[in-house]
């Protein structure tokens, strides 16, 4: 039974706040909706043998219709977001055009002499549940368009439309769960934020979110039930925090935030270039970004000479679920190339597998994706597809201002091999007379122990290091970042991982090699003192994040950094490890300067 709402004594409607985990910061402030994805009741009806073919029709028409519906929805969305978002659509209807799926069903509504609709979903639910069951949470994402997907179809057979984004302008949409095209179409129809009961915090949903700057929760315990429809809520994405309900002085403060935030967001992004690129006493500290699809952004950080950290372009695989051309993908990235030049970009082949589906190469059976099938490895089991990446990054290469990095290499035989199809796909070029940049970079992710631990041997084979430092704490701690009953030991500040970064850093400066680090333990306030110390040369971060690092760079004294660094990575734990960065913090940068 939904839970009641609260009333105070005089009846009013008692604010609730609701926790769960940061999706995509900012704040939004609307009235909800609740979006329900599922069919509604499905009812088994017996159907005569001469009402077959009728019910065959029947669900070929609701077919038809919803494939008209997310056609439409795609050449809308090609418009407002860019072709390449709007290619999720694609693998949406691919799903409609399963012929194998649709004639089982057909079989079934023949031989059982049952309603289309309850057999449509006794499969469904049964590939649901199968998908559902796998460790790998890409595979439950592609569940979720699959649902997605089938409740139009349901929409149609038993005629009642779900609730469409497109009818809740304005309002903040709530359910248990949103495909990775729904989030994109958030932003058409102007929804202002959403929450979810399921998903994690690099879900698809949430990556794109955040690179739509959609303020985002997700992972509320038991969401649909807790929140009347049509309440007033806020979605802070900072805090991960709902407040349905809120009181009018939490309402007036989350109003005076936002309307700050937008302000002062427009007025850094403008003024990125004038902060200065290095401490106050000069040592040089770069800030550059994490991208992963074009936005309207993208040139305001160029024309404020800010260069590209991190381009993930396995993006372009996931909105459409095919791998792109290499037509396709040179023209995409020499528009990045273009818009960014002379700022460098580094571009990231593809890093997929483990939480990230491959569609037709996934392994469903696999046991442990996590240490499985994924990044550098699936790339050079799949060379073909490896070397039409490369060849396309090359062929964007020509304005000299692109680098290529290889994802979760733990061996230095992964590079040896990688170069190989680098410099086949060189010497096709040659050969057919195609322009590329002959001394490109290439460079490598440090994101797992063994890389961190032999940064001194691999740095003979790559041109710069990018640390990861979301996999590395992953990996170094066994916490599975997407599992919530070990979120508690996944901490990025630990020990180990500290000195890990180091080993890589060091190992950089000895090569004379540049470090970039690009995880998410970049853009923490608390860790930039640290990190400038050890002796970190860039930071990448996400663009809301980009003038924050720098102005806190900025008031840093790199001395004071050094000191800083030598102290804490002697330091036996994470809790002293914070303790000692957030008092340094506060009485170096100032409190006001903490965002945590």
């Amino acid at each position: 039974m939904p839970k009641r709402t609260k009333h105070t004594d005089s009846g009013a409607v008692r604010e609730l706040r609701l926790r769960g985990l940061v999706a995509s910061p900012g704040i939004a402030i609307a009235k909800c909706f609740k979006h329900v994805n599922g069919p509604h009741t499905i009812a088994k009806r017996a159907i005569a043998e001469d009402q077959v073919d009728a019910e065959i029709s029947r669900l070929n028409n609701a077919l038809a219709a919803a494939r008209l519906e997310i056609e439409q929805i795609h050449a809308e969305a090609g418009s407002a977001v860019g072709e390449q978002l709007a290619k999720i659509f694609e693998a949406q209807l691919l799903i409609l055009e399963d012929a194998a799926f649709f004639q089982t069903v057909c079989d079934d509504i023949a031989k059982l002499k049952l309603n289309a609709e309850w057999v449509y979903n006794k499969h469904l639910q049964k590939t649901l549940a199968s998908l559902r069951k796998s460790h790998d949470s890409y595979l439950k994402e592609m569940a979720n368009d699959i649902n997605a997907t089938a409740a139009k179809v349901f929409g149609y057979l038993i005629g009642h439309h779900v609730n469409k984004l497109v009818n809740n302008k304005g309002k903040i949409a709530l359910a248990e769960d949103f495909s990775p095209g729904e989030v994109v179409l958030m932003g058409k129809y102007e929804i202002p934020g959403f929450a979810t009961s399921l998903g994690g915090a690099t879900s698809h949903m949430a990556l794109i979110a955040k690179s739509l700057s959609i303020p985002a929760v997700v992972g509320i315990s038991k969401l649909m039930e807790r929140v009347p429809d049509q309440s007033l809520v806020i979605i802070d994405g900072e805090a991960g925090q709902v407040i349905v309900n809120p009181e009018k002085a939490t309402l007036e403060e989350y109003r005076g935030e936002q309307k700050k935030r937008k302000t002062v967001l427009a007025r850094e992004l403008r003024g990125i270039g004038k902060i200065a690129g290095a401490t106050r006493d000069g040592h040089a500290v770069e800030v550059q970004a994490n991208l992963e699809i074009p936005t309207e952004t993208d040139e305001v950080l160029a024309s404020n000479k800010v260069g590209v950290g991190l381009y993930r372009t396995e993006f372009f695989y996931l909105t459409r679920m095919r791998f792109p051309t290499e037509e396709e993908q040179t023209k995409i990235y020499s528009d990045i190339a273009r818009t960014f030049f002379p700022n460098q970009v580094t571009l990231r082949v593809y890093d997929l597998g483990s939480d990230k589906v491959v569609g037709d190469y996934l392994e469903p059976d696999e046991a442990n994706p996590a240490l499985g099938w994924r990044g550098i490895r699936l790339d050079l089991d799949l060379p073909e597809i490896f070397k039409t990446q490369l060849r396309a990054m090359l062929r964007a290469s020509t304005l000299k201002n692109i680098k290529i990095m290889l994802p979760m290499v733990a061996a230095t035989m992964e590079i040896v091999k990688a170069r190989r199809v680098l410099h086949a796909a060189m010497k096709e070029l040659k050969a057919e007379g195609l322009a590329y940049d002959e001394n490109i970079d290439l460079g490598i992710m440090i994101e797992v122990p063994s890389a961190a631990l032999m940064a001194d041997e691999l740095a003979r084979h790559v041109c710069f290091f990018s640390i990861g430092t979301n996999d590395l704490t992953q990996y170094t701690l066994a916490a599975d970042r997407t599992n919530k009953k070990v979120a508690a030991l996944y901490r990025e500040l630990h020990p180990a991982v500290l000195r890990l970064i180091k080993m890589t850093v060091d190992a950089g400066q000895r090569h004379n090699i540049p470090v970039t680090l690009c995880g998410e333990l970049a853009a923490r306030s608390i860790a930039i003192p640290l990190l400038v110390g050890i002796g970190l040369p860039c930071f990448s971060v996400v663009p809301p994040r980009i003038a924050k690092v720098k102005k806190i760079v900025a008031m840093l004294e790199y001395s004071e950094c050094a000191h800083l660094a030598e102290r804490v990575l002697k330091l036996p734990t994470t809790e002293k490890v914070e303790a000692v960065l957030r008092n340094w913090f506060e009485e170096h940068v100032g409190k006001e300067n903490l965002e945590e």
